[in-house]
Formats: C-alpha cells, structure tokens, sequence
C-alpha cells in the first residue's frame, strides 16, 4: 500500500465520520476497549503466530460511525533460530468504525484505519517505525444494562516493514492477520430520555357574576339558588329548568365536554363523550429507558382513562405493552409484559376493579412502523387498551 495514502487514510475516515450528528438514539459515551489479540504472523516473517494486546479509546460520532485511537503490542519470536531473536512491536492506530446497524444485540462493523508501528528485531540497532493500516469486520454486543458490550473482530494489517530476514524472500511489507476480543467499557451513567417540556399555564375562568340584589344566582346559570340542582355550574354552560348541564345525546357527558355529540344510544363512551373503540394506543404514556417506571407526564393521560373505566364498571379491558425490535425477543417481552404490568397498577390505585384489567406483553410484535427508523421505533414502543368484554 502507498505510503501517501497510509498518511491521508485517517483524514479521509474522520471526514466521513464526522460528515453527520449522532441521533438521542445512539449511546455517545467515550468508551475504553482492553483487548487481546491473536497475531498470524506473516509468513515472510519466519516468525511464531502469538498473542498481543491491544488498548483502545472510542466515541460515536454519528449513526453510523464510531473513531477510535488505540495502543497496539506483540511479540513473535522467529521460528528455529539461534539466539534470542524476535520482533518486539509497539504502535498507535486510528480507525473508524461503519455499523451496518446499532442493534444491541447484534451491531455488525466494518474497520479501517492507519497509524504506526515500531519493531525492534533481534537488537536496538534493528530498530524502526512504519507506516501501517489494517482493515476488517467484526461485531459489538450488549452484556449489561449499564451499556458493557463484547467486542471481536478479525484483522488484515499491512505493516510497511520492508527489512530483509535472514533466510527469507524479499518482499515489500509484511501483511499479518490478527484476531481481537475484548470488552467496550462506556464512562458515565447511561443516556437517559429527555423530559417533555412542560405544559403551559392554563388561564383561570373568569369569575362568576355578582348576585343580583334579589334573586341569588351563585354561579350565573340564569337559574336561582334556590331552584338550581346542579350548582357551581361552570360559566355558559347551556343548563336544563333545574340548573343542570345539558346532555343532548344522554351518554353520561355533558355537553360542555362533549366532544362527539349526537352519539347513539346505548354505545359506550370515555370522559370526552366519544365513543370508546374496541383499541386504544394510549400516546404519551412512556416509561424510563429500558425499565418499566412510568414517566410523571404519562399520570394524566392514566386518569383519564381511570375516569372512562369507572364510567362502566362492568367493562373488562387488556393492558397490552409492546416495545421496538432492539435487544433480544425476550428481554423485550418481559419489559413489555412488566410495562403492562405498571400501567395495571397505577389504574387500580385510581378505582378501576382489579379483575376487570388484564395485564399481557408481546414484546416486538405487531409492529405498528419500521423498526428501522428512530421515529418507527418510538411508535412500535406502545401500550394499548383492549375491550374484552362490555
């Protein structure tokens, strides 16, 4: 390989690299990768295949791209020779890191880099650093929640060592084949999702009008106290003769609230008036990354499906929890199962009747997007309601 382009290879892969942002989805923690390696010593080397070690440092950069600086050793100790005579090789390498895909438990790379390597042969007088690069595949998987993965690669290294071994052939370089296996250690605690912001200040209701001096209408229905069954009625709210919201539709919600009117008789309906489908994704109810603790922006959107179930007390429903496609099938139908689980839970806590919720996970089944996309896999992570019974 020309020596020009050993020198510019690092450039070209950095630019690459660096070419996009690296997505929430990523982890983008600053990894350290001890290593061992096995080294098939090239045979124009007339050396012994042996061990080596290898200490690496690592960043995502972007979705698909990870740089790396690593220290490199080994020693091959020539074969059926006198005296002590061996390589003794030190160096530093640069590689970048292309992920086919991140999935964490299985991200297949492929590896290219460039840097220099010293070896010393047989004495200080046989001294020398190089040139070199190496390219091959290999594969990240995941082995705790804390982000530790497995990491093993297979290795062509071409070292720019053109250094003539007595009773071997002539040649340009030596080209070596090296084994590595070794474990991504991340610093810090693992990513966490964003909090959404918060909502804004809802304006408070302007208050009631002042009694009039005779008739007492304490919350401006135009029905008196006195007559009102229904007070504290909420400001232009249209009231029946007895001070009571209307509810054209007679399906247990005020027409204030109604936000499907004219529902037909006998159908069953949520806090909102409209009917209740036999499935419901319930957006905006997520959870801790990788854990089943519910978000505290998900409570509201539980209550007021609390609030739709207590409606109808005879109503039996599914909690069913689904995740992604990312880890393996079942890790993710336990998350999935225990998810379901939470949401249960917090619904009993509100009122609604033990034995009329089922809690069940499915892990990444029914997708509902592609799982290869970040936005898919936000939608595919989802709990919904099921109608059982009515």
């Amino acid at each position: 390989m020309n020596k020009r382009v050993l020198r510019v290879l690092p450039a070209l892969v950095m630019a690459g690299a660096f070419a996009a942002p690296v997505s929430a989805d990523v982890d983008s923690r600053t990894y350290i990768v001890p290593a061992i390696s096995y080294v098939g010593a090239d045979e124009d080397r007339l050396a012994d295949d042996n061990a080596g070690l290898q200490l690496g440092f690592g960043k995502a950069v972007n979705d698909r791209w990870n740089m790396e600086f690593s220290l490199v050793g080994d020693i091959l100790e020539r074969t059926e020779t006198e005296g002590d005579l061996k390589y003794e090789q030190a160096g530093v390498l640069i590689d970048g890191l292309f992920f086919f895909t991140r999935n964490p438990g299985f991200a297949p790379y492929a590896v290219i880099g460039a840097g220099a390597l010293n070896t010393s042969y047989g004495g200080d007088n046989n001294n020398n650093t190089n040139p070199m690069a190496n390219i091959g595949l290999g594969f990240f998987r995941q082995l705790t929640q804390g982000g530790t993965q497995l990491r093993l690669d297979a290795r062509y290294r071409i070292d720019e060592d053109n250094r003539q071994v007595d009773g071997g052939k002539e040649h340009e370089r030596f080209e070596d084949w090296l084994v590595n296996i070794g474990l991504a250690i991340p610093f810090g605690a693992a990513p966490q999702p964003e909090p959404e912001p918060a909502p804004e200040p809802v304006a408070e209701a302007a208050p009631a009008p002042a009694p009039a001096p005779v008739v007492v209408d304490s919350d401006g229905d135009g029905v008196p106290d006195d007559q009102d069954a229904c007070a504290g009625t909420p400001v232009g709210a249209k009231v029946d003769a007895r001070g009571c919201e209307l509810d054209s539709d007679g399906d247990g919600v005020v027409d204030s609230k109604d936000k499907c009117p004219a529902t037909a008789a006998g159908i069953k309906v949520d806090t909102k008036g409209c009917e209740i489908p036999e499935v419901v994704v319930l957006h905006g109810v997520n959870f801790v990354s990788g854990s089943d603790k519910l978000l505290p922006e998900s409570l509201a959107i539980l209550d007021e499906v609390a609030a739709s179930l207590l409606k109808h007390p005879n109503m039996v429903v599914e909690v069913a929890g689904y995740t992604d496609s990312t880890g393996s099938k079942a890790f993710n139908e336990r998350l999935s199962y225990k998810r379901a689980k939470s949401v249960r839970s917090y619904l009993i806590t509100k009122g609604v009747a033990p034995e009329n919720l089922v809690a069940k996970g499915y892990g990444p089944a029914n997708p509902v997007a592609s799982n290869s996309t970040a936005q898919g896999r936000a939608e595919n992570r989802r709990v919904e309601m099921r109608i059982l019974s009515k």
